[in-house]
This record gives structure tokens, C-alpha cells and sequence, in this order.
């Protein structure tokens, strides 16, 4: 057993030990017993690192401990991931040939602007040159000349009454249908404009659109972004953690939780693509495409520790991650220990504490600056 000694100097030179208090052993089950080397009563650090902090400041302090258990918890582990538009959630609004854009009754409408499935973005007016419209032009006159002898023919068997082909007849109001349609086509191409129409409802991008643009056949116009349905892509040089995720959380924004929907099967520069989707797709996310965020990433495999508030650890004089265990009821020792994250604002410590250690869960950060 081991026994630190100190001065106490009101009416001489004597010794003092201070016995442990409950849960005041080291991580292998070793008692710790410490005695202060100031005087009674007197704050501070002491040479061998306990901190005597009487009662009172405690109190002021905020100092709050609990005894610690031993327990099984699932592991976690960081990822650096991408956020991307769902393809669910997505559109693309192109013009299926050359023309130029023209505002709908709502005008153009600027990136950022929130659009209904069906709302009219905008017209794409067809503009041939002049040797094409003429063609057309032209070849819309001679349809409608053949619609014209086609029906002169139909009435003209139509008044032989039974003496006329009945074969004959069908075949030329089959073809007098068909003419009609291709005028009726050709037509609409003359004169109907194209509607860009919003296909799902979302946050509008507007690719510089304005009117009397000259667009080609192809060219984006505008993107729709659902606000609620993004993936998360993240990627991993371990490869078997793609068959050990069970759920995620994004670190910058704790309350979004991920469903993990699976990995590609194809690797990018040797690392393997995990890809999440938001848990909870009734709430907008304050998440933008392409944004780079952490994940925080619970796997199906176990660890044994003990688990502790974030808070719980800090950093000692050498920067190494440490906590502070009671000793007595004035009394705190500082202990290193070893750590992984786990969901956010929780730790499992995996070496330097043992199951009833009294541990300082608040005022940690506190405790650690007295000197």
C-alpha cells in the first residue's frame, strides 16, 4: 500500500494520512490512499497532482461525480463524408431542342426560389431560320392540299353509297386521319412553344437563365434540389466496415440521424463509398450539396469500457486525455486514460479507470485549472 505523506504546520511538524474514500482505487483494483501537503483547509494542487478543494468550492464549482461500471458498447468510428443531392430528389430542366426562353406568367424565377411539382419555369420558343420555316411552311401547305383531295375522295365514294369499295374507303379515312395528324404536328411545331415544367417540388438553381436566352437542345436551364432528401457519401480505407455499419450521426449537426442504405460496388482510388440517407425526411436539413461534413458511424461490433460524458475529459499538463477521480471528500486525483467516441457527447474509455472508480462527470474543465 502506498502512502503519499505532507506537512500540516498550526501547532508543529507532524503527519497526517488521509484514508480513501469509496470507489478510490486504480484501474486494476488497487486502493489509493493520498494525504494533502498543504495546511488544513487550504485549496490548491498539490506536488504529487491531487487538487484538495474543500466543500464549499466544490459546490461553486459545479462538482459532480458518479461511480463508474464496466460495460459493453457498440464501437464507433469517424468518417469524412460528402453530402449529395438524392436522385429522387433531384431534377434537371433542359430544353428538348434550340430556341429561346421566355418567362411564364410567374417571370423567371431566382435560384433559391421554393416551386411546386407542375409549376411553368419558363417557355422555349422555337426560332428556325428562315430557310427552314419556309420549308416547313411549305410542307404544311402540301399536307393540307392532300387533306383537301383526300376528302373530296371520301365524299365521292361516300355518295356511290353500296356501288363503292368498302376496302377503299376505309383506306383513304385511315390516310385522311394520318394527314391530319401530321398537320396538326407540324403546325404546333410552327407556332407551340416547349413548357419547362418543375417535375418534383423543391429549392430552385437557376443557371443564369433570363429572357430571350438563346438555349440549345440539352442545355440545363434549371436544377431542383429537394430541401429533405439528400445522401451522405462516405468513404473508408477499411473495407469490412462497409458489412459492420448499423447507424450514423452528422457530428456538425448531432440531431440528423442516417439510415445506412449500402456501399458501391465499385472502389474510388482504393477506398470503398459508404452512402446514408436522412433518417427523417419530413424536416428540411440544414445541409447544402456538396458540403463536407464528419460522420460519426456506429458499427455492430462490441467494445468493453466504460462509458462517460464527453465532458468528463481533459487534457493534462502534457496534453494527454485524463479524468479526475475522487478520492476523499476533498480530495481528486488526476489519471490518464484512453478513449473512443461513441454517439455524440459520450465516451467509452478502454484503459485507466476500473469498474467503481468515482469519477468527476461535471466541472471537469474547472477542476483541471486549479493550481
Amino acid at each position: 500500500m502506498k502512502f503519499y505523506r505532507s506537512l500540516i504546520l498550526p501547532l508543529g511538524l507532524y503527519s497526517l494520512t488521509a484514508l480513501a474514500a469509496p470507489g478510490a482505487h486504480g484501474p486494476n483494483g488497487e486502493h489509493l490512499a493520498q494525504s494533502s501537503n498543504k495546511a488544513s483547509g487550504a485549496m490548491g494542487r498539490q506536488s504529487n497532482g491531487i487538487v484538495f478543494l474543500p466543500m464549499h468550492h466544490q459546490a461553486l464549482l459545479s462538482i459532480k461525480t458518479q461511480f463508474v461500471t464496466d460495460t459493453h458498447a457498440q464501437r464507433h468510428t469517424q468518417l469524412d463524408a460528402v453530402v449529395k443531392h438524392h436522385p429522387d430528389g433531384y431534377a434537371k430542366i433542359q430544353s428538348s431542342s434550340d430556341g429561346r426562353l421566355d418567362a411564364s406568367s410567374e417571370g423567371i424565377r431566382p435560384s433559391g426560389s421554393r416551386v411546386q411539382a407542375g409549376d411553368i419555369l419558363g417557355l422555349i420558343r422555337y426560332q428556325d431560320t428562315a430557310y427552314e420555316f419556309a420549308s416547313q411552311t411549305s410542307e404544311l401547305i402540301a399536307i393540307r392540299n392532300q387533306i383537301s383531295q383526300t376528302q373530296r375522295d371520301v365524299i365521292r365514294l361516300k355518295t356511290l353509297g353500296e356501288l363503292a369499295s368498302k376496302q377503299g374507303l376505309e383506306q383513304l379515312e385511315t390516310e385522311l386521319f394520318s394527314l391530319k395528324q401530321q398537320a396538326n404536328a407540324l403546325q404546333s411545331g410552327l407556332e407551340k412553344p416547349e413548357f419547362l415544367i418543375a417535375p418534383i417540388s423543391g429549392v430552385l438553381i437557376n443557371h443564369d437563365a433570363s429572357r430571350g436566352q438563346w438555349v440549345e437542345a440539352g442545355e440545363t436551364i434549371f436544377e431542383i434540389i429537394s430541401p429533405n432528401q439528400y445522401v451522405i457519401e462516405a468513404t473508408t480505407s477499411h473495407h469490412q466496415l462497409s458489412l459492420q455499419v448499423s447507424a450514423a450521426n452528422i457530428e456538425e449537426q448531432p440531431n440528423l440521424s442516417l439510415n445506412y442504405i449500402g456501399h458501391a460496388p465499385k472502389q474510388v482510388n482504393g477506398l470503398t463509398l459508404l452512402n446514408f440517407e436522412l433518417a427523417d425526411d419530413t424536416h428540411e436539413s440544414n445541409l447544402f450539396v456538396d458540403q463536407r461534413v464528419s460522420l460519426r458511424v456506429q458499427t455492430n461490433e462490441t467494445r468493453r469500457g466504460i462509458i462517460l460524458p464527453e465532458d468528463a475529459i481533459v487534457l493534462s499538463q502534457n496534453n494527454l486525455p485524463q479524468v479526475w477521480i475522487k478520492l476523499s471528500a476533498e480530495q481528486f486525483l488526476p489519471q490518464l486514460i484512453q478513449y473512443e467516441s461513441l454517439q455524440p457527447g459520450f465516451v467509452l474509455v478502454t484503459q485507466g479507470l476500473g469498474a467503481g472508480n468515482r469519477v468527476v462527470v461535471e466541472g471537469a474543465s474547472l477542476l483541471n485549472q486549479v493550481r
